[in-house]
C-alpha cells in the first residue's frame, strides 16, 4: 500500500523542516509549497491526501489559499495552522473549509493523530460511496 501524501504550505523554514521530518519519520511522503502558486500547481499535478496550510504564507492569508483549493477540491482534508488559539479565527477557518485548526507550536502526537483521523475518515467516506447501479426502464 503506498504511503499517504501530505502537502505542507508554509514559508517558515523551521516549521517546514520540523513537519517534514516528523511526517517522513512516520512513513508519510511530503511535498512543500512555499507559496500559493506552487501549492496550486502541485495539486494540479499530483494527488495529495492531506494539505496543511499556515495562517500566513508570504504575506498571503492561508485562508485565501484554502479558498483557492476548495474551488477545485471540496473533499481534500485540510489542516490550518495558526499562531494563536482563537475561537473566532478557528470558526472562520472551519466555515471557509478547513477540517481542523491546530495552534503553533504543534504537538507532534496531536498532529499525527489528527492526520491519521482525517485519513481514516476520507478512506471511509471514499469506500462508502454508493456504487452506480444500472437503472431499469420503468414499465408503463
Amino acid at each position: 500500500m503506498p504511503s499517504s501524501r501530505i502537502m505542507i504550505v508554509e514559508d517558515e523554514r523551521q516549521t517546514v523542516d520540523t513537519l517534514r521530518d516528523l511526517f517522513e519519520q512516520y512513513g508519510y511522503e511530503t511535498e512543500v509549497a512555499l507559496n500559493r502558486n506552487v501549492a496550486l500547481n502541485i495539486l494540479q499535478e499530483r494527488k495529495m491526501d492531506i494539505v496543511i496550510i499556515s495562517e500566513m504564507v508570504q504575506d498571503i492569508p492561508g485562508k485565501e489559499i484554502l479558498y483557492d483549493i476548495r474551488k477545485t477540491n471540496k473533499i481534500l482534508p485540510i489542516i490550518m495552522i495558526c499562531e494563536q488559539k482563537s475561537k473566532r479565527i478557528e470558526s472562520s477557518l472551519v466555515k471557509a473549509g478547513a477540517n481542523v485548526v491546530l495552534t503553533k507550536p504543534l504537538d507532534p502526537i496531536t498532529a499525527l493523530q489528527t492526520i491519521d483521523n482525517l485519513l481514516e475518515m476520507s478512506y471511509v467516506t471514499a469506500s462508502a460511496k454508493p456504487k452506480k447501479s444500472k437503472t431499469t426502464s420503468k414499465k408503463k
